[in-house]
């Protein structure tokens, strides 16, 4: 789907764990190489357009990798980042839950452990809303956000895709 002009300037983007675990592992936030992404991102915060739920920041308080960076991030921007999943996201996530229980989009895991996952809440939230979905999921796979997305009527993303939206680009310099 290309955005029109307008559209673009009004576009809401939420983010999930694995495309918030893959800016940090990828494009480090001290790397000045990278520093316009990490701009953008917090610039598109700053404006309400760039976004996480509270299930998300759930689960990267709960992850477990070796850098805290994330953690840290997340909570100096808490306020104006991280929203909270209202009564309506929480209503339109029954029927993806319902739905999805026995296709492998939940974590084993995290299912015998009764623990929330993220993701149903974050398509709902997206499709109540009409926001973008950024993940870094495999857009193959049926049982994963991208398909599980598109059977909900959410546009995914990824974040070259958002890239390529923001119009970010490495450019070399001139000489």
């Amino acid at each position: 789907m290309k955005l029109g002009f307008d559209d673009k300037d009004n576009v809401v983007y939420v983010i999930d764990t694995s495309g918030l675990i893959m800016l940090e592992s990828t494009f480090k936030y001290d790397n000045p190489v990278f520093s316009a992404i990490w701009e953008e991102i917090e610039e598109l915060i700053k404006q309400g357009r760039f976004r996480t739920i509270d299930f998300v920041e759930e689960e990267i308080n709960n992850y477990e990798g070796k850098e805290d960076f994330l953690k840290k991030w997340v909570k100096k921007w808490k306020k104006t980042f991280v929203f909270p999943s209202d009564e309506e996201c929480i209503n339109a996530a029954i029927p993806i839950i319902n739905e999805e229980y026995d296709t492998g989009f939940f974590n084993a895991k995290k299912l015998a452990e009764g623990q929330e996952e993220a993701d149903p809440y974050l398509i709902a939230y997206c499709k109540v809303n009409n926001f973008v979905l950024i993940t870094n999921e495999n857009k193959n796979k049926p049982n994963k956000i991208p398909g599980v997305s598109a059977k909900h009527g959410v546009r995914c993303i990824d974040i070259y895709d958002f890239f390529v939206e923001r119009e970010l680009k490495m450019e070399r310099k001139k000489r």
